[in-house]
């Protein structure tokens, strides 16, 4: 589904992205672990076109999406969740979900508008108690969930999450990475995953990879990663199943 071949990303001089190649098949939950600094946000900017890389490419059903615009990569099915989630913190959360669906708007498809709706207020029953409050007095773990539902909006086939465990109680983010776990298989998904709690993250992943300081230093399915203990020692920490039960 998406190819990533040799891409490098420059901040001025400063080498951001070094020969970074990577795939996700259709279906997978794919997890990027690495610690503050590594390149991973910079690494979904990129992909949804918000950074342009300075060379490499970037293959997306077998299309070449490198130089494409971010409305475009949204329109072919690419949405990212940002980090800190950045909801319209003054608007209601139906507000920011229905922002998620512009593109829809601009074709006036209200039917399908609403039908997307429909979806996330199944997903997520508290955001339809509280879709006339305004975003920003949702908890954090609310918050990240109308953050969700808002890149669900626009009917992506694959989604990237940046950090989508930050700042938020154990038994919330246990919550958070279920409703993960449950876009693939409710709305059958890619899920390209970027989490600082990497037990958590390949617990729930099928693949994931190890970045850091801008080059991807290893790869492997999910299991193969949470034995490894050179993992283990740099990213994994203190043991969180008996606290998450992931």
């Amino acid at each position: 589904m998406l190819i990533l071949k040799n891409i490098d990303v420059y901040y001025g001089k400063l080498y951001t992205l070094k020969k970074i190649s990577l795939h996700i098949k259709k279906g997978e939950i794919v997890a990027l672990i690495g610690s503050n600094g590594a390149g991973k946000t910079t690494l979904l900017s990129t992909i949804s076109g918000l950074i342009k890389p300075s060379s490499g490419s970037i293959i997306y059903e077998e299309r070449d999406i490198t130089k494409e615009s971010t409305e475009n990569i949204v329109k072919m099915g690419i949405s990212q969740v940002p980090e800190g989630r950045l909801i319209f913190k003054t608007l209601t959360v139906e507000e920011n979900l229905l922002i998620g669906g512009y593109s829809k708007y601009s074709l006036k498809k209200r039917k399908e508008i609403k039908e997307e709706l429909d979806k996330i207020y199944h997903l997520f029953p508290k955001l339809k108690e509280r879709k006339k409050q305004l975003a920003g007095t949702l908890s954090g773990g609310e918050q990240q969930m109308l953050a969700i539902g808002r890149a669900l909006m626009s009917k992506p086939k694959l989604i990237l999450l940046d950090e989508p465990s930050m700042g938020l109680a154990p038994n919330i983010i246990k919550e958070v990475f279920q409703h993960i776990v449950e876009l693939k298989r409710l709305y059958g998904l890619t899920v390209l995953l970027v989490e600082q709690n990497a037990r958590s993250a390949l617990k729930i992943a099928n693949r994931g990879y190890v970045i850091e300081t801008g080059r991807i230093i290893l790869e492997g399915t999910a299991e193969d990663l949470l034995s490894n203990k050179d993992v283990q020692r740099a990213y994994l920490g203190r043991d969180l199943d008996a606290e998450l039960r992931i």
